[in-house]
Order: C-alpha cells, then sequence, then structure tokens
C-alpha cells in the first residue's frame, strides 16, 4: 500500500491530505492524490473510491479523478463507494465544474453504504463526526482498517478487531482528548488505546495537523502518546513509499 497523504483538513508543506492506495482501492481523495498518484505511476491502478465523508480534505480530489479518466479514455468502470448522497454530490460537483457528463456516464458507477454494511472485501461502520461518516475495513489477505475522521468509538473497535493495521485519525495533540471529542476528531492517545482493545498488529496515525506546527517535532509527541497505551508498532506513514504488510 501507499500512503499518498498523511495531513489534516488542509495540505501543508510536503504533505497532501489523507488518502491512500492500497491494491485497486483509493481509500479517500483530497486534494493533491491525483498528482501524488502520477508520480508513483500507479493511478491507472484504481477501480474503486471508498469516500469517508464529503468533507474537502477527503473528497476534493474526486472531480480531478474522474477528469482524469475521462482524459485519458478510461473505459472500465470505476466505483465510487460512499455514505448516502455520495452520487448526487459527486454529479452536483462535476455538473458545476462544467464536465461533459456524456464522457463518464458510461463507466462511473456508484454505491452508497450505510454503517454496517457489507459489499465483498468491504465493510462498514460509523464513524463519529459531525456530518455522515464511514470507517472502512478491507478483508483482503492481510485486513486493515481506516476510520476517516472519528472521535473513539466502539464500532470502530469491532470494525477493526484482528486487523493487521489500523490507520485512526490522530487531529489532536495528546491532552486535548476532550477537545477532540468535542470536534468529530480524535487524539494519538486516543489511538493507541483503540489499536489496544481492538488488538491491531500496527497503528498508523493520520490526518496529523502539520498546518498548526512551524516544523515536524510534534509527531514524535503524537507517537510516543499511542505507544505508550499499544505495545504494537506505531508509526506515521512516510508518503508516497510502500508499505507491505
Amino acid at each position: 500500500m501507499i500512503f499518498l497523504g498523511v495531513a489534516g483538513s488542509v495540505p501543508a508543506r510536503n504533505h497532501n491530505t489523507v488518502s491512500m492506495l492500497v491494491e485497486n482501492y483509493l481509500l479517500d481523495c483530497g486534494e493533491g492524490a491525483v498528482r501524488a498518484l502520477q508520480e508513483v505511476e500507479l493511478i491507472d491502478r484504481v477501480d474503486k473510491v471508498l469516500i469517508t465523508h464529503f468533507h474537502a480534505d477527503h473528497f476534493s480530489g474526486l472531480a480531478s479523478l474522474i477528469w482524469y479518466f475521462m482524459l485519458t479514455g478510461r473505459e472500465r468502470e470505476l466505483l465510487i463507494i460512499g455514505p448516502e448522497g455520495i452520487e448526487d454530490t459527486t454529479m452536483t460537483i462535476l455538473k458545476a465544474l462544467n464536465t461533459p457528463l456524456s464522457r463518464v456516464r458510461g463507466w462511473l458507477e456508484f454505491q452508497e453504504l450505510e454503517a454496517g454494511e457489507k459489499l465483498g472485501e468491504i465493510r462498514t461502520a460509523e464513524a463519529r463526526h459531525p456530518i455522515p461518516s464511514l470507517a472502512y475495513r478491507l478483508n483482503l489477505e492481510k485486513p486493515l482498517c481506516y476510520t476517516g475522521d472519528t472521535s473513539p468509538s466502539e464500532e470502530i473497535i469491532e470494525l477493526a478487531k484482528n486487523c493487521v493495521l489500523l490507520i485512526h485519525d490522530s487531529t489532536y495533540p495528546p491532552g486535548r482528548e476532550r477537545d477532540a471529542i468535542n470536534d468529530g476528531h480524535s487524539t494519538a492517545k486516543d489511538a493507541g488505546q483503540i489499536a489496544r482493545k481492538a488488538a491491531t498488529k500496527m497503528l498508523a496515525l493520520v490526518h496529523l495537523p502539520y498546518y498548526r506546527f512551524p516544523d515536524e517535532k510534534f509527531t514524535k509527541e503524537y507517537v510516543q502518546a499511542a505507544a505508550r497505551c499499544f505495545e504494537g508498532e506505531v508509526f506515521i506513514p512516510r508518503e508516497l513509499e510502500v508499505y507491505t504488510l
């Protein structure tokens, strides 16, 4: 798998917003994802896009992805999966951008999912966020779970049970757990506790607030806070680097 971005809320210097490619699944598609996919020469691998929710840092790159495939003559199906409204919201944006819809209707498909649903290798759970949001589990050879934006929840723990990798929202610094919950996010400490309760093997901290800090020294504190709660491997992914589970 490749992490295309690990930043939260807005892009920052050297960081795209959170998105990752796992086999032929693209999980979220914020600003910068399309450029990153082209840089690693894997953009044509994408067959399914899993959108957690409709905030810009998770969703704004989808129109660019569709335009790329339109301009390069895609013919095979591209399946966009997301919470209720995924088709209407995407099509509204495409229309607003004056997309020639006749050139995408032949291969663009949509699938709305609710919390608790299954679709092939995909399982979902509700993520706790101010707008409707899904967390995803991919039951591949080595299962993984991606929370999107969420405050800590039992639903996430159940979804992530015994995964090899949990990719968890870690927006707020340690010590600001109450602020994180009120904002529909988590701290690195929260992520460590969820990983321990879910008995995952590894924990990746994502959706980090790089825009708030002048340098990246803060990331050491995040990793240490999670590691105090979780005995498995804790790391902040390096963007555009291949990870083998």
